[in-house]
């Protein structure tokens, strides 16, 4: 799975959620994920997924809790695709 197929499916927490648990399990065959390569890093608010590139680069997709104030805006989530071989990031807010 490329990361921008990987950003386009986690438009949530709880989408992001399994994704790692088929990271963790075999579930990736029965969805027909290919997840290979693919790692991940719980962080405050949020998961980092991480893949090491062929060119010794690391891609990273961050999907964390959009926050109002101090408190999870409601549905909200935004998703950081950041690579070291790609010139710009991209963001989305879901």
């Amino acid at each position: 799975m490329t990361a921008e197929e990987l950003m386009r499916r986690v438009g949530s927490l709880q989408e992001a959620a399994e994704v790692v648990e088929a990271i963790d399990v075999t579930l990736q065959g029965r969805r027909g994920w290919d997840l290979a390569g693919w790692r991940y890093e719980l962080v405050p608010w949020g998961v980092r997924f991480m893949r090491r590139d062929r060119d010794g680069g690391e891609t990273e997709v961050l999907v964390l809790a959009a926050l109002k104030g101090r408190q999870p805006a409601p549905g909200g989530v935004r998703v950081v695709l950041s690579s070291n071989d790609r010139q710009t990031q991209a963001a989305r807010t879901v």
